[in-house]
Formats: structure tokens, sequence, C-alpha cells
């Protein structure tokens, strides 16, 4: 038996797989659009993860410490940062309070400086501080900070993990 093949039908067929895997490959090479830094810092819980510092400070023993985190009492281990898209936060102390007699929340405000280079919060009861943003991603916020202590200017770092 001899079988005929109708030449347009086949090339009809043949644009059409192509025209679908062009398609498929449209969607493959543009995917989602990045989010905002706002997308990615609001609408979640932050708790500290680390805590550095630069140049150490030196301990009651002598000792030049850099790694704050181990020091940090288990009542600021567990308080939690919450930035909103409307520019509020709040900073819940967790489940245990250092002081029971503080509130168990502080509100305030934030904002992006420089480019959404620069964090700016003012909590109340707390202040206002400005932080560079080394990293935010979904899942962490790093950023630091230089503070003067009686031994001068020291760089303080803070890393956040999503909650």
């Amino acid at each position: 038996m001899k079988t005929q093949f109708n030449l347009p039908l086949l090339a009809l067929l043949a644009a059409t797989a192509m025209g679908a895997s062009s398609c498929k490959k449209d969607k493959e090479s543009n995917p989602a659009p990045a989010k905002t830094k706002t997308e990615l810092l609001a609408g979640k819980d932050w708790k500290l993860a680390a805590q550095t510092v630069t140049p150490g400070l030196t301990a009651d023993d002598g000792t030049v410490v850099t790694d704050l985190f181990p020091y940090l009492d288990e009542c600021d281990k567990d308080d939690l940062m919450r930035y909103d898209a409307n520019g509020t936060c709040l900073l819940s102390e967790g489940p245990t309070r250092c002081d029971p007699s503080n509130p168990q929340q502080y509100t305030g405000t934030w904002s992006f400086d420089s480019n959404e280079t620069i964090l700016k919060t003012n909590v109340q009861g707390l202040g206002s501080s400005s932080f560079n943003i080394i990293e935010l991603s979904d899942n962490t916020l790093k950023v630091s900070g230089i503070r003067t202590l009686t031994d001068g200017d020291h760089k303080f770092t803070y890393t956040y993990s999503k909650k």
C-alpha cells in the first residue's frame, strides 16, 4: 500500500509544532519579574539569627569578641520584627520578655533611603536607626550600621531570617 503525503498539511503541522515550542521557549526565557525590595521585606516576621561586630569588643576576661549572638539573652533572641508595605513596623518581644513590665509590642515606621540601599526605622521607645542593606532576599535580611562606643566606632552587622 502506498502512503500519500499531503505536503501543505505537513507544512502546517510543522509550523504549528515549531510555534508551540517557540512559545514555550519565550515563557522559559522570560521569567516572572523580580520582586521589589518592599515585596521582599514586607509582610513577614524576621527573627535575629546572627550579630557580629568589627572591630571586636573586649570581654571581661580580656578576649576580643566579634560574634555577639551567643552572648545575647534568650529573651532577645526570640524577638520578631515585622515590616508592612504601608511603612509601619512592629517589634514583638516574642514568647519571652526580658522585663515583664515592658510592653509586648513596639510600633514604629520604616522607609528606604539612598536608592533603597538604606533601611531606616523609628520604633517607639527605641528611637531612630539607619542600616546599610547588605542582603535582602525572600528568606534573609542582613544589615549593618556604625555605632560609636567609648573606644571608637564599631560596625554592627545583623542577620535576620524569615520566621
